[in-house]
């Protein structure tokens, strides 16, 4: 007995956070994808919150860099107080983030691209790392919490110099104060929005609102979410509707793609030009 090693509860929260990882590892690899899970560089504890740090490769040639992703994958248990899902990369953000790379015409005139949603930033800082209009584009990462704006702001730093000179912002967006004029939005004339599981409950005609106000005409929208998720009948209906004053209407693809045995929607949406 006087030879074992003492365990701490830090030991037994890093081997159940191993566990939490792992679980969550297997549930997001798709097999088939061409953005692999991130490989893990680093991990900590800073006030008393796991942080976990990946590189995500965002081709499959080397042509443009990895990038670092700091998460905090405890942040999607209900006891956390640190962001709720936001502060973990989700099947869906990596299906919509090997996505823009497969559709280049998503980004080849894109100057303005926002987020929605953005959580850890992955799809967001992807486009960024794949624009070609580099010199003179932005992106733009969006979300609610201060908690995942603070990890939002961590990983714009870190991929600055990999995305350069795409310039990163990262700002709060509440989309009912957007929607009711109480706050102006980020930016306006928008190339391409993109968002990642934003779609659940009440928010699939949120989103559809949101998109009409910012999207320019001709313009994309790209959202990934689980197939069956409820609200998304409401979106694309709202979407396509031709009602002023809701201006030009979308077009809209949709792709379906397996991903460990779950499916999931891609929903490509472009704006009428007029």
């Amino acid at each position: 007995m006087g030879d074992e090693m003492i365990r701490t509860p830090e030991d037994d929260e890093f081997a159940e956070a191993d566990e939490i990882l792992s679980e969550l590892r297997k549930k997001a690899d798709t097999g088939e994808g061409d953005l692999p899970w991130g490989d893990c560089l680093s991990r900590s504890w800073e006030d008393g919150v796991l942080r976990v740090t990946r590189s995500y490769a965002t081709s499959s040639d080397g042509s443009s860099p990895d990038l670092i992703i700091q998460e905090f994958p405890y942040s999607a248990h209900p006891c956390s107080g640190v962001g709720g899902t936001g502060g973990m990369v989700w099947p869906g953000a990596i299906l919509l983030a090997s996505q823009l790379r497969r559709r280049s015409e998503l980004l080849s005139e894109a100057s303005v691209v926002l987020e929605l949603g953005a959580g850890c930033g992955l799809p967001g800082l992807a486009a960024a790392s794949l624009l070609r209009n580099a010199g003179e584009s932005r992106v733009i990462l969006t979300d609610g919490p201060e908690a995942v704006l603070a990890n939002l702001e961590e990983n714009a730093r870190a991929n600055a110099d990999r995305v350069s000179p795409v310039e990163l912002q990262v700002c709060k967006l509440i989309w009912e104060e957007l929607l009711d004029g109480s706050a102006p939005p980020p930016a306006e004339e928008i190339d391409l929005i993109l968002g990642s599981d934003v779609i659940w409950g009440d928010r699939g005609p949120l989103v559809a609102h949101v998109a009409r106000l910012l999207v320019r005409p001709a313009g994309w929208l790209v959202i990934s979410a689980q197939k069956g998720r409820e609200g998304l009948d409401a979106f694309q209906q709202l979407l396509c509707s031709t009602t002023a004053p809701l201006g030009p209407a979308f077009t809209i693809e949709v792709l379906e793609e397996q991903m460990n045995g779950e499916a999931f929607l891609v929903f490509f949406c472009r704006r009428d030009a007029n």
